[in-house]
C-alpha cells in the first residue's frame, strides 16, 4: 500500500512539473491593416491609423501591442454569444465580420505589471485575429506562427 502510494504521489509530482508545450492557434506575429471603431471608443482615429502596418505579438513568453509589453501573460478564454458580446463591446458581430453563432475570446492579463488598458483577442481564422483595445477592434493578420520556440 505504501510503495503504491509513493508511486503515485511521484507520478503526480513528474506530472505536475512538466512545462505546458501547448500552441494556442492565436500565437504568432501579426500585422495590423484595419480597425473597426465603435461609440465606446477612446482613441481619435487619427491615432488608430498611426497603429496601422505595426505588428503585435502573442505568445507563451510575451503579449505586445503598440507600446504595451507584457512579459509574463495570462490568456482567458471564454466563448460568448451575440448578446454577451454586444454587451460587452457595444457592437455586433457582423459589424466585425464574425460569422459564427459565438466567438472564442482571450482576454489577457499581465503578471510582470498591470496594464493600464485591457487587451483583448478574438480569433477570426487561421490567419486572422481582432484585437480589441480602447473601444477599436482592430483587424490583424498573420505573418509567422509563433515567434518563440515552445521550450
Amino acid at each position: 500500500m505504501k510503495k503504491t502510494a509513493a508511486l503515485l504521489m511521484a507520478a503526480w509530482l513528474v506530472a505536475g512539473c512538466s512545462p505546458t508545450t501547448e500552441e494556442q492557434s492565436f500565437y504568432g506575429v501579426w500585422k495590423i491593416e484595419g480597425f473597426t471603431s465603435t461609440p465606446a471608443a477612446g482613441v481619435a482615429e487619427e491615432q488608430a491609423q498611426k497603429i496601422l502596418g505595426q505588428t503585435s505579438v502573442y505568445s507563451k513568453h510575451i503579449a505586445h501591442f503598440k507600446e504595451i509589453q507584457c512579459l509574463k501573460p495570462s490568456y482567458v478564454v471564454k466563448t460568448l454569444s451575440e448578446d454577451e458580446f454586444k454587451n460587452q463591446h457595444g457592437i455586433h458581430f457582423e459589424s466585425l465580420g464574425l460569422t459564427e453563432e459565438t466567438a472564442k475570446q482571450i482576454e489577457i492579463t499581465c503578471f510582470d505589471h498591470p496594464m493600464e488598458d485591457s487587451m483583448t483577442l478574438l480569433p477570426k481564422g487561421e490567419n486572422e485575429l481582432l484585437i480589441a483595445w480602447n473601444g477599436l477592434f482592430f483587424e490583424a493578420h498573420r505573418k509567422t506562427g509563433s515567434p518563440f520556440s515552445m521550450r
